[in-house]
C-alpha cells in the first residue's frame, strides 16, 4: 500500500467533510429563516449545486485559479494542490449537509421556537436546533466522506495524487492487477463501515414549506446569525452555481466551437443519451419489480465504492462473454452502480400507496396490469419519474465507472471532456458541457411539451 497517497486522500476527505459539513449547516440556517416561495428556490439551487458535473465546476475553477487563470493576478492561489481539490469537492458536496439537516428540522413546531423568546441566536441553535439536526450532520459526514474518499475526477484533473488514482494508474499503465486489488480495501471498507452506520437512518426529503414560519426561525435566530448565514449561502450559491454557468454561457468561443462538435462527434452526443437513458429505465424497471425484496442496504456498496473498481469487477465478471466490449456491459455497469438511488425511491413510493384504494379497487375484480395502471401507477408516477431522471443525469456525468469498459466507439461526452481537460481544451470542454447540459435538460422539455400538448387535447375535447 502506498501510505503517502492514503494519507493525501485521508486529509482530502476529512477537510472537505469538514469545510461542507460547516458550510451546508449554515446554508441550513439560512433556508428556515426563508418564507415558502424563497425556500423552494433554494432549495432548487442546492440540488443543482449537488448534481451539477464535477468536471464543469472544475474546468470553471482552473479557468480562474489555473496556470494562466484569470484571477491569479490578483488572487495567487494554487487550485493544483490538496487545498484546491478540498474547495471544488466542498463545492460538490455541501448540499448533502444542507438537505439532511432540513430533514431532521421537519419535525420542529413552532412552540418549540417560542417557549421562550428570551433563547435565541447562539444558544437556540445549542441547546434546540444542534441537537435536533446532529443525527442527521452525523449522517451527512459519513456519506460526504466516503464519496470524497473515493472521488477520482477531480483530483486527476487537478495531478493531485490520491489513493483512487493510483488504482486508475496501476490498472491501466503498469498492469498490477493483483497489487491494485491487494491495496485498494481502504476504499471498500469506508463504504461498507458508513452503512454499517447508516444502516438504520431515517432519511427523508426536506419539507419544501418549512416545518415553522420563516419569520418565528428569523426571530429567533436573531439578525446578526441570519444576515452571517445569508451571506454564506448567496455566495456559496454564487460560486458552485451561477459562476460556473455563467462562465460557460459567456464565452464566445463555446459558442462557436458547439457547430463543430455536433460535425465531428455526433455519435458521442448519442452515446452520452444513449447509455443514460437505458440505464435509467433499466434501474426504474429493476425497481417496480423488486422493491419488495430487502437489498436497500446492499445495493448502495456499488455506489460507494470507487468506480474504477466496479468497471475492473465487470470486465473480470464478463471477459470471455458476448457482452465484453459491448454497450451492454456499460449499461450493466452503470445500472449496478446506480440502482440504489432509483431502487430506494420506488421502494418508498410503493410502501407509501394508498392500500385502501388498492384494496378497494381489487374487490371490484382490478388485478394484475389494469389494476397497477389505473391505481397504483397514478399514485407513484412523479417519484418513479423523478427516480428515472436523477439516475439518467448521474450516468450522464459518470466518467469513474466507463473509463475502463467503455467500447470501440462508445465514448461518451463526459470521458471525451475529462480527456481533454488534461490539455487545456476550453473552447472545446465548454462547448461539451453546454451540450450536456442540454442533454440534461432534454427530457424535461419533452415532459412539459407532453404534458402542455395533452392539456390542450382535452381542453379540445
Amino acid at each position: 500500500m502506498n501510505l503517502p497517497l492514503l494519507l493525501n486522500s485521508l486529509i482530502v476527505s476529512s477537510l472537505t467533510t469538514l469545510l461542507a459539513g460547516a458550510m451546508g449547516f449554515l446554508v441550513a440556517l439560512a433556508l428556515g429563516t426563508c418564507e415558502s416561495r424563497v425556500r423552494k428556490l433554494l432549495l432548487l439551487a442546492a440540488v443543482i449545486a449537488l448534481v451539477l458535473p464535477p468536471f464543469l465546476v472544475t474546468n470553471c475553477w482552473l479557468e480562474l485559479l489555473g496556470n494562466n487563470g484569470a484571477w491569479r493576478g490578483w488572487l495567487p492561489l494554487n487550485i493544483y494542490s490538496l487545498g484546491g481539490t478540498v474547495w471544488l469537492l466542498t463545492l460538490l458536496t455541501w448540499p448533502l449537509t444542507t438537505l439532511l439537516t432540513l430533514s431532521a428540522w421537519s419535525r420542529l413546531e413552532a412552540p418549540q421556537l417560542e417557549a421562550d423568546s428570551m433563547i435565541r441566536g447562539w444558544p437556540l441553535i445549542r441547546g434546540l436546533l444542534w441537537p435536533m439536526a446532529r443525527g442527521a450532520v452525523g449522517q451527512a459526514a459519513v456519506l460526504t466522506f466516503v464519496l470524497a474518499l473515493n472521488n477520482f475526477a477531480v483530483p486527476v484533473i487537478l495531478q493531485v495524487r490520491v489513493f483512487p488514482e493510483e488504482l486508475w494508474l496501476a490498472f491501466t499503465t503498469r498492469l498490477d492487477e493483483a497489487g491494485a486489488w491487494a491495496a485498494a480495501w481502504p476504499l471498500m471498507v469506508a463504504p461498507a463501515l458508513g452503512l454499517l452506520l447508516l444502516r438504520r437512518a431515517n432519511v427523508s426529503w426536506p419539507n419544501r414549506d418549512g416545518a415553522v414560519s420563516g419569520e418565528i426561525f428569523r426571530r429567533q435566530l436573531g439578525r446578526g446569525w441570519f444576515l452571517g448565514c445569508a451571506v454564506v449561502t448567496v455566495l456559496l450559491l454564487l460560486l458552485s452555481v451561477a459562476l460556473p454557468l455563467q462562465q460557460l454561457a459567456a464565452s464566445s468561443r463555446t459558442w462557436t466551437e458547439l457547430p463543430n462538435l455536433f460535425r465531428a462527434a455526433p455519435d458521442t452526443i448519442w452515446n452520452s443519451f444513449a447509455f443514460a437513458a437505458a440505464t435509467a429505465s433499466l434501474c426504474v424497471v429493476i425497481g417496480l419489480v423488486s422493491w419488495r425484496l430487502r437489498i436497500g442496504l446492499l445495493l448502495w456498496l456499488p455506489f460507494l465504492v470507487p468506480g474504477v473498481l466496479l468497471g475492473r469487477s465487470m470486465i473480470a465478471l464478463f471477459k470471455g462473454t458476448p457482452v465484453y466490449g459491448t454497450a451492454t456491459l456499460v449499461v450493466l455497469a452503470f445500472a449496478l452502480r446506480y440502482l440504489a438511488l432509483a431502487w430506494t425511491a420506488i421502494a418508498h413510493a410503493r410502501s407509501a400507496v394508498d392500500r385502501d384504494v388498492v384494496d378497494a379497487a381489487r374487490v371490484s375484480g382490478a388485478s394484475g396490469w389494469p389494476l397497477f395502471r389505473r391505481i397504483v401507477w397514478p399514485q407513484i408516477a412523479s417519484q418513479v419519474a423523478a427516480a428515472w431522471y436523477v439516475t439518467y443525469l448521474l450516468c450522464l456525468w459518470d466518467v469513474e465507472t466507463l473509463v475502463l469498459i467503455y467500447p470501440p466507439g462508445g465514448e461518451t461526452l463526459a470521458l471525451r471532456i475529462f480527456n481533454l481537460l488534461h490539455y487545456g481544451h476550453n473552447a472545446q470542454v465548454n462547448a461539451m458541457c453546454v451540450t450536456l447540459l442540454a442533454l440534461a435538460v432534454a427530457p424535461l422539455a419533452a415532459w412539459s411539451a407532453w404534458r402542455g400538448w395533452m392539456s390542450g387535447r382535452r381542453m379540445t375535447q
